[in-house]
């Protein structure tokens, strides 16, 4: 009885032991960072300069992830995706204008510079929020911490 008492133990703290390692070495995922975007977008002749916040994440594939939050002069929501190759960020995602009640697609490019500091490129918008698709630009800006 009392070897198995013994061995008992043993077992626990060694599970007690491997837990408390694992927790130690778990990575820590990063918050992705918060950029400043301008996007400027409308029908021609009606082009408007849109502002908010944009997170945004590259994995190691390339793989973009993130979610845009334009505030001014309208909100404008949308799930980032796409995937970046040699600087370039090439992009096709659905957004949503909730105060006008619709969604669209914005697909596109752009450029990302060295250290992510910057994001600039153009994209066609298209879809309910957009019944004739129309160009747009937009540059992203990294926030210091």
């Amino acid at each position: 009885m009392a070897l198995e008492v013994f061995l008992m133990r043993k077992m626990i703290s060694a599970a007690i032991a491997f837990a408390i390692g694992a927790v130690l070495v778990m990575p820590v995922f990063a918050q992705a960072p918060t950029y400043s975007v301008s996007w400027i977008a409308g029908p021609p002749g009606q082009e408007q300069a849109y502002t908010g916040t944009t997170t945004l994440s590259v994995d190691a594939k390339g793989m973009v992830s993130g979610k845009m939050a334009l505030t001014a002069p309208a909100t404008v929501t949308a799930a980032l995706s796409g995937q970046v190759t040699k600087n370039v960020w090439t992009f096709e995602f659905p957004f949503e204008i909730p105060d006008q009640m619709c969604t669209g697609t914005i697909k596109g490019t752009a450029k990302v510079a060295e250290g992510r500091k910057t994001v600039e490129g153009s994209a066609v918008i298209s879809g309910g929020c957009a019944p004739e698709p129309f160009n747009s630009t937009f540059t992203m800006t990294l926030r210091e911490k």
